[in-house]
């Protein structure tokens, strides 16, 4: 029976124009030296490295505090796009991101890779059996975890690496240090008390570059979307059927628990392809058929 719905779904996709309806192809993203782009944090963040590599220095760019401010920014069209930060390949998916990404409706149009290279950062002068506390963003301090476990240091979670290290400057306490980036110690005239924290020499984040418009580019090469399931025997196997079926490859999943709903769960899954191949088309109508809040959060051009 699965078999024969996957065939049904395959003869339907193939003249049912249900993607046209929910997304736009276009030959290019709309980036001009009026644009806006806005990041989370403060200048020296990994997130304005990954705006400046993808955008160049020709847009108006603009920081705010948090990532959901990036989102309502873009949600409610005070920026054209917004650089958020979602996978790092040591520490994993970044908490929260694709909850964004659902709740303000934004789509991902385009992904930017930054290798990241953490530093101990400390006040010109610090030794580091002065310090006592250290500050970083939780995927810092993650990926410094080998290097910290030794040290008995009270560690503190903020919302961005830079911005710990802002806060070691102004605070101007010997005894804090910050995880952050070469950047942003030259930024804040701290001095580099450790220049490579991350035991992995393949420290990358991957970012994206999310949009309120429902659009792709024609060259795009990767999917993401979500949907949920019922916390039942098979149900996520029969979905992946669908992949198999129409020779998609699947690069990544992630599941999340549905607020309020014990046992439910939503997925977000990536995958090589375009919008516009018949492949996808029919692997996604089959899915969107056998799901519950299927959404296709967006199509853009990856690197890897």
């Amino acid at each position: 029976m699965s078999v024969s719905k996957r065939y049904q779904y395959r003869a339907i996709g193939d003249q049912d124009r249900f993607i046209e309806k929910m997304y736009k192809q276009v030959n290019e993203l709309n980036i001009t030296p009026e644009t806006k782009a806005v990041y989370a944090g403060v200048p020296g963040a990994f997130a304005e490295g990954a705006l400046a590599a993808y955008f160049g220095e020709n847009v108006m760019s603009t920081n705010v505090k948090g990532f959901a401010s990036v989102a309502r920014m873009v949600s409610g069209g005070e920026a054209d796009y917004g650089v958020l930060p979602i996978e790092n390949s040591t520490a994993g998916f970044v908490n929260g991101i694709y909850d964004l990404l659902e709740r303000y409706e934004l789509s991902i149009v385009g992904e930017q890779m930054i290798q990241v290279n953490q530093c101990l950062l400390g006040l010109p002068g610090t030794n580091i059996s002065d310090i006592h506390t250290v500050f970083s963003h939780p995927q810092g301090l993650m990926q410094a975890k080998e290097y910290l476990e030794d040290k008995d240091w009270k560690q503190v979670s903020m919302s961005n690496t830079a911005l710990a290290a802002k806060k070691v400057k102004e605070d101007g306490d010997p005894s804090q240090a910050a995880v952050a980036s070469e950047r942003a110690a030259k930024i804040y005239g701290l001095e580099i008390l450790n220049p490579k924290l991350n035991v992995s020499e393949d420290n990358t984040t991957r970012f994206v570059i999310v949009s309120n418009r429902k659009e792709y580019v024609k060259d795009a090469n990767k999917v993401s979307i979500s949907f949920s399931l019922p916390h039942e025997c098979g149900t996520l196997y029969n979905i992946l059927g669908h992949f198999i079926f129409n020779n998609v490859n699947m690069t990544s999943i992630e599941s999340v628990p549905v607020p309020d709903q014990q046992w439910k769960y939503c997925f977000f899954v990536d995958f090589q392809g375009n919008l516009a191949d018949n492949d996808v088309k029919n692997a996604l109508k089959g899915i969107m058929a056998e799901t519950e809040n299927f959404q296709i959060i967006g199509c853009f051009c990856s690197d890897r």
